[in-house]
């Protein structure tokens, strides 16, 4: 055999080989391999809610955990993330990353469990994401503040207990700066209430505004203990502070945990208004796996699944069909489901998406910085 016969062999025994492995490692059209790559908060979905999917599907989760927006943003704006599924907080993060092209739109289609879903939440996300096109609201909840009742009832026994007096009058923290107080760590959490409290448009981007909210904050600043989202709980509890900005979501652990210590903690909703938290899912571009990311998503729309999500962890979602499933006692639980009067007093914070609003959030944000540093 001459030398070009033992070239065309090879070369047709190649040939062979690699199609021979493409058909082996590869999936039939419309098939991915049966991973989904799950991103979310620490908590939010119970380990049997994963499991019964992968039982259902076939499709085995592959689940991280992040505990602020700011590592998910990082991680999907320097690259490809690998994720198929992620849960990031709706204003401002989910429309400014829709700008940046960051998600890939939903296909309805594949979703038909998304019916049905609350409208006064639709409504709220259509801020964010106008006709949901690209993240599906799912968590919600409220930002209010919390307080040890025996504490506080000591210190200032006429306290405005209903009202954002208790967080930004100068005169009421400086009573309580003995016994400690806490605000959440971002300044989306405290500038746009700020400004409110001063009676201003709680989503100006006027520079001018911003500034009079860092002189108000400035003059707070000697009474605040610490700014911290992730151990409020614990500061309320152990007797660190008194008085914490704080989520809906996390606060039921503070309750009961104080409960067991002889303590009270409440979680107030301010008649002033307050912001709407929500949490929505989205599929990133470049996704591994888009139709299992979809069928993951249609899963947890389920009303069986979204009650219990709600009945493990205490949070609230938007599938209106899971109410009837999920255990009384949650239901009639104020904080975890606020009455119609205070759903009305409630705001998503207007996304910063514009050229000029992303100016005015880079001056917000050193101007944050210079806060917490005093």
């Amino acid at each position: 055999m001459n030398r070009k016969h033992i070239i065309a062999l090879i070369a047709c025994f190649a040939a062979g080989l690699f199609f021979y492995l493409q058909k082996a490692t590869s999936h039939q059209p419309g098939q991915e391999a049966p991973y989904v790559n799950v991103y979310n908060w620490y908590g939010m979905i119970p380990h049997e809610v994963l499991r019964q999917f992968e039982k259902e599907t076939g499709i085995r989760v592959r689940y991280d955990l992040y505990d602020n927006n700011e590592v998910l943003e990082a991680k999907l704006l320097a690259s490809n993330s690998g994720y198929d599924v992620v849960f990031p907080s709706a204003s401002p993060y989910v429309a400014r990353q829709i700008a940046a092209k960051v998600y890939q739109p939903l296909n309805k289609a594949l979703l038909p469990n998304l019916v049905g879903l609350d409208p006064v939440i639709i409504s709220q996300m259509n801020v964010a994401d106008p006709g949901i096109v690209y993240a599906i609201p799912y968590y919600w909840g409220t930002l209010g503040f919390a307080y040890v009742k025996e504490t506080i009832d000591q210190l200032i026994p006429n306290a405005p207990y209903d009202s954002y007096r208790m967080l930004f009058d100068p005169a009421i923290l400086g009573q309580l700066k003995g016994c400690g107080v806490s605000f959440l760590e971002e300044a989306v959490d405290v500038i746009p209430l700020t400004l409110a409290y001063l009676g201003l448009n709680r989503n100006s981007d006027s520079l001018e505004d911003l500034e009079k909210a860092y002189q108000h904050l400035l003059e707070l600043r000697s009474s605040v203990r610490r700014f911290n989202s992730a151990r409020f709980i614990t500061d309320l509890v152990m007797g660190d502070v008194c008085l914490a900005q704080a989520w809906s979501g996390d606060i039921q652990a503070a309750e009961t945990q104080a409960k067991e210590l002889g303590k009270t903690i409440v979680y107030v909703v301010p008649v002033e208004g307050t912001t709407l938290w929500i949490d929505a899912v989205a599929i990133p571009t470049g996704a591994p796996h888009p139709l299992n990311a979809h069928r993951f998503i249609d899963f947890i729309l389920r009303p069986e699944i979204a009650a219990l999500i709600t009945n493990a962890t205490l949070l609230p979602t938007a599938v209106t069909k899971s109410l009837p499933l999920i255990n009384p006692e949650i239901l009639k639980n104020p904080t975890i489901y606020p009455s119609e009067k205070v759903m009305k007093r409630l705001h998503l914070d207007k996304p910063q998406n514009t050229k000029e609003s992303l100016a005015y959030d880079r001056a917000r944000t050193r101007t944050w910085a210079k806060v917490r540093l005093g």
